[in-house]
């Protein structure tokens, strides 16, 4: 199967990959800022270091059911030599013992109760023997500080938990709720439209003529959008200027973003670009030294950004991960590519088609036992079954003549890592 940059010129007013990449980053900025529930944060951007209202735990707590002790009262307490104490109360989580742990007693406590005053250590339940509700027999020594959780041990009020820029998971979040946190600010998220353009383009599920297609790259585009927490919105429109016009139009009030998919790639059946000069967007660029995805433009329009897509499933898709994604997601905060990168071993030699030309190939990533990757190209049958298919994704660089078998380089993931077998 062709590549598409083998089908024109390299085109001297064509931009590099590198290049298009840093347009795209100079000319976006970030929504702006909103404070969220805590619990809704998920995969959002923090806006500004998240602070510890309080600290965790906010008291000394046992580790262990068990009995709080002074520690010199059980220093020589063992199986064969037990210690007898004096019970004199029972704490619980979330309750306080009123009194003090003087020498020769204890008080019964629960995991999670505070340690009462004049405590030292909780010797663990199965080294007790209760004889009555006054009298415990201890069979195990205890240091100071034994089975007891330090206040602030987990978290002191004023330390950072989620600094600014990074994400919001699940593991940060429950620390940040224990720290007293109800509210977050975080990064807006921005609004997509994606407006599909051709007369052979129909909505999946719609009736089907010869010689259409569905417009299967809308859903590619929708669900990449969805993974990452944004949502969108989609269209399709036929080939006439008036009626792209109007769905643009439409599109640009409720929207942040607004990616368009076919009609970009320069024939006298691609009327997005035209379309949007008469509207009078500001082009930054249009076409790209990267294949599969050349056909690719960019540009601002009312100040918001409009990615115009080619419409070849592989060029849509890879010019939408590698430059169109990661200017959305930068809108949101998230300065870092969208798609992970490991280092894997290659399996086979590749060949540039075109050093001027950053080339992208779809790939098949595998671990093995011991945790090490490696990666070969994926056995192209169709260019739908690669995008279903292929699970990573090899960069060859523009200048790059060639890599080789055995070289360790990065590769682009596209599936989640522990889902890898």
């Amino acid at each position: 199967m062709k590549t598409d940059f083998f089908e024109i010129d390299e085109g001297t007013d064509y931009v590099g990959y590198s290049e298009a990449f840093e347009l795209i980053c100079s000319n976006i900025r970030p929504l702006g800022i909103e404070e969220i529930p805590l619990e809704l944060s998920t995969g959002r951007t923090a806006a500004e270091d998240t602070i510890a209202l309080s600290s965790y735990p906010s008291a000394d707590v046992s580790l262990k059911d068990g009995f709080a002790v002074k520690s010199e009262d059980v220093a020589h307490a063992s199986g064969p030599q037990p210690v007898s104490l004096k019970v004199i109360g029972t704490v619980f989580a979330g309750s306080s013992f009123v009194g003090r742990v003087k020498s020769g007693s204890a008080v019964k406590v629960c995991s999670g109760a505070p340690i009462p005053t004049g405590a030292e250590a909780v010797v663990s339940g199965e080294f007790c023997e209760e004889i009555s509700k006054e009298e415990v027999r201890i069979r195990a020594d205890a240091g100071m500080g034994r089975n007891i959780l330090q206040a602030g041990s987990e978290v002191e009020a004023g330390t950072t938990i989620v600094r600014q820029g990074a994400s919001f998971l699940p593991g940060n979040m429950g620390l940040a709720a224990a720290a007293g946190i109800s509210k977050v600010i975080v990064c807006r998220r921005p609004k997509v439209a994606i407006v599909g353009v051709g007369d052979e383009v129909v909505v999946p599920g719609g009736h089907l003529s010869p010689g259409q297609v569905y417009a299967s790259n809308l859903i590619t585009l929708a669900a990449w959008l969805s993974r990452f927490g944004i949502d969108s919105t989609s269209s399709v429109v036929i080939d006439d200027v008036g009626a792209i016009k109007l769905e643009l139009e439409k599109q640009l009030p409720g929207t942040n973003v607004i990616l368009t998919s076919g009609g970009a790639l320069g024939s006298e059946r691609d009327l997005v670009i035209g379309t949007l000069g008469e509207l009078g967007w500001h082009e930054i660029f249009h076409h790209v030294r990267m294949g599969p995805g050349k056909g690719i433009a960019f540009g601002l329009w009312k100040d918001k950004p409009v990615f115009c897509l080619p419409g070849g499933p592989a060029s849509n898709e890879m010019a939408f991960l590698q430059l169109a994604l990661p200017g959305i997601l930068r809108m949101s905060g998230d300065i870092r590519h969208p798609l992970q990168s490991v280092p894997a071993r290659l399996t086979e030699d590749l060949k540039s088609r075109n050093t001027a030309w950053t080339e992208f190939r779809d790939a098949v990533l595998s671990r093995d036992s011991g945790g090490r990757y490696s990666v070969r190209l994926y056995p192209t049958r169709s260019r739908l079954q690669s995008i279903a298919c292929a699970n990573s994704l090899i960069r060859i660089p523009e200048g790059t003549q060639s890599l080789s078998c055995g070289d360790i380089i990065p590769v682009q993931v596209l599936i989640s890592l522990p889902d890898m077998i």
